[in-house]
């Protein structure tokens, strides 16, 4: 089992991601249900994220934190679901790659998770805002 070497490995852990969480009984209403997210949209973006935060390649240019308030508007994001998103790719990246690279995608992952959480936490919920990207 070899480290995350490149886009090639990030494209394999989101699909093996992405296929848990889409069928995942606390993920799914937020994902399917609420966002109506669409894969192969976002897929893409989510690659470049990644590539970005592990090689510093400088392809990604959104807003996270702006798209999970949009979601956070919707529906309330709670402790419960990041734990699970948390778990989902821990597990994920554990069972496909192991290395330095790899390490840093589930500890990235951790204090992301810990950072939306809190801020979300603190933003009171005033209804539905279109998840449509500012």
């Amino acid at each position: 089992m070899g480290d995350i070497a490149g886009r090639a490995d990030l494209d394999v852990l989101l699909a093996r991601f992405y296929g848990r969480a889409m069928s995942d009984p606390v993920l799914r209403p937020v994902f399917v249900d609420v966002m109506r997210l669409d894969l192969d949209e976002h897929l893409p973006v989510i690659g470049a994220f990644w590539e970005q935060v592990l090689f510093r390649t400088g392809s990604y240019s959104g807003r996270t934190m702006d798209v999970h308030r949009r979601v956070h508007q919707r529906i309330p994001l709670t402790g419960s679901h990041f734990t699970r998103w948390l778990e989902l790719w821990e597990r994920s990246v554990d069972e496909l790659f192991a290395g330095l690279v790899a390490e840093e995608a589930k500890a990235h992952a951790g204090r992301m998770a810990a950072v939306f959480l809190r801020n979300l936490s603190a933003a009171p919920v005033r209804g539905s805002l279109p998840l449509a990207p500012a």
